[in-house]
């Protein structure tokens, strides 16, 4: 075998020394208090356990998610507990983050190399488990290639791979083939207070209402489901903090950042978003520094709206309109933003302009500025609600393909236009307050919808006149 780069063979060595260590701090909050899990590591922490048992379905788990949500954790604290799994004893175990490469001067097949050189047997002669987990793949140019290789080459290597854009890490198909991808969210309000106060929601009780309100066919079936499940409701929120819900919607979908307290997790967050500008989002279009400058302009103006004109748009920023777009398509694939198309025809979806729900409201809140300022927070309350509804939207339907968004782009339309897998058509209409039955009523005539959903702060409540009822937010940020 034939001594690669000793660069990496030094790089590799530091790494299989300091692995573990490294990524404790992200285990550990203190020596005895672990930090709590996500349910994603507990599905990651099955295949690994079926590949320990011999079981080869699954030999390659590709974690995507906006930079922030917490993949580096979650692969830390798997990375961890398969190192500490009794029958692991004699399985070799190699984390790395693909960001210290570069600097090095090092690829992705050089570390690889450099491994295989240390383990002193090809990778497809390996005879014990081997664990190679690689985070922020997407900085190395190559990854789908190297990986690509090093999966058919070894079934005794179980690969885990973290990445900052969903749609370029699924966009080569010979990668789609072979990996399972686990996409990684911002944090639910449920996990919120599961991370930051340990208090742990109740079993089963999301996916309850979530039956209790998509499972329906009308409203007051739906209304029904929910005056049902009012004890349980209560239940929870008497071991949750009602105060934690505006810090939840400023700052608390990006676990990151809990640790922090306004100013603090602001300038936090603004550092994020520069990080994402300059690495994920220049290396998905390959723009320039004068492309980049005005992405972070364009984001300042999606903060103050949803709706995006950009014709009107692409001239405050100076650029034209096929680049401002080519941005735009960035920011979705940087998993930044959630585009939702106007309801109707194709040529409606042209005419009328899109709408832009950050993924996470805490980076909205971070541009608009509102921290230590109650009266803007309290002006803009309504879209942080409205980004809260679409990163429940994407979680639970979008983002397996069971789910269409869309909005009424109508005077007076409401808020959103949801179908589930063809079979339902239910609209929604997102507010503080006490809303009332008119504007998902009108939207539901013009689409012919099963029924409506207002999401508000106020009881369970209906309209069996109008087929729409009111789901409180207390329900809602169960779900």
């Amino acid at each position: 075998m034939i001594k690669p780069n000793t660069v990496a063979v030094n790089y590799i060595q530091q790494q299989m020394s300091r692995g573990k260590a490294r990524l404790l701090p992200y285990v550990f909050k203190a020596p005895s208090f672990a930090y709590p899990k996500r349910h994603l590591v507990f599905r990651i922490e099955k295949y690994v356990k079926d590949f320990l048992k011999g079981e080869r379905d699954v030999r390659w788990v590709v974690i995507p998610g906006l930079r922030g949500v917490g993949k580096t954790t979650v692969m830390a604290q798997v990375f961890v507990g398969a190192i500490e799994t009794k029958t692991s004893a004699t399985a070799h175990f190699l984390y790395l983050s693909a960001d210290d490469l570069l600097p090095r001067g090092l690829t992705l097949t050089d570390a690889l190399d450099a491994y295989e050189y240390i383990l002193g047997t090809p990778f497809e002669k390996l005879d014990q488990p081997t664990f190679i987990f690689i985070d922020e793949v997407q900085q190395s140019a190559d990854w789908a290639r190297v990986l690509k290789s090093l999966y058919d080459r070894a079934r005794n290597i179980f690969i885990a791979s973290t990445g900052s854009s969903a749609v370029s890490l699924q966009s080569n198909p010979d990668v789609a083939r072979r990996a399972k991808f686990e996409k990684l969210f911002p944090l639910s309000f449920g996990e919120y207070e599961m991370i930051k106060n340990n208090v742990f929601p109740q079993a089963g009780l999301k996916d309850q209402i979530k039956t209790a309100v998509y499972g329906a066919h009308t409203a007051d079936e739906a209304f029904q489901n929910l005056k049902n499940l009012e004890s349980s409701v209560a239940q929870q929120w008497s071991c949750f903090e009602r105060a934690d819900i505006d810090d939840y919607l400023m700052n608390g979908t990006l676990p990151f950042t809990l640790k922090d307290i306004a100013p603090s997790a602001y300038d936090s967050l603004n550092i994020l978003i520069d990080r994402i500008i300059d690495k994920d989002i220049k290396d998905l279009g390959q723009f320039d520094a004068q492309t980049l400058s005005a992405a972070k302009r364009l984001l300042f103006i999606m903060a103050d709206s949803n709706e995006l004109n950009i014709n009107k748009t692409k001239d405050i920023i100076q650029l034209s309109y096929n680049t401002t777009l080519a941005v735009l398509d960035a920011f979705e694939k940087a998993e930044l933003v959630t585009r939702i198309p106007a309801k109707g025809s194709s040529a409606a979806k042209t005419k009328n302009p899109a709408k832009y729900f950050f993924m996470s409201p805490a980076i909205r809140a971070a541009l608009l500025g509102v921290s230590g300022i109650p009266e803007t927070f309290l002006m803009r309350r309504g879209k942080f609600f409205e980004d809260i509804a679409v990163l429940h939207f994407y979680r639970e339907f979008l983002s397996t393909g069971i789910g269409a968004l869309s909005f009424d782009a109508a005077q007076g339309g409401a808020d959103f236009i949801f179908q589930i897998a063809d079979k339902k058509q239910i609209v929604c209409e997102v507010g503080v307050g006490r809303k009332g039955y008119d504007q998902a009523k009108k939207s539901m005539e013009r689409f012919r919808a099963d029924f409506g959903l207002v999401i508000c702060d106020t009881d369970v409540m209906i309209s069996r006149e109008d087929n729409v009822v009111k789901v409180p937010l207390d329900f809602f940020l169960l779900m």
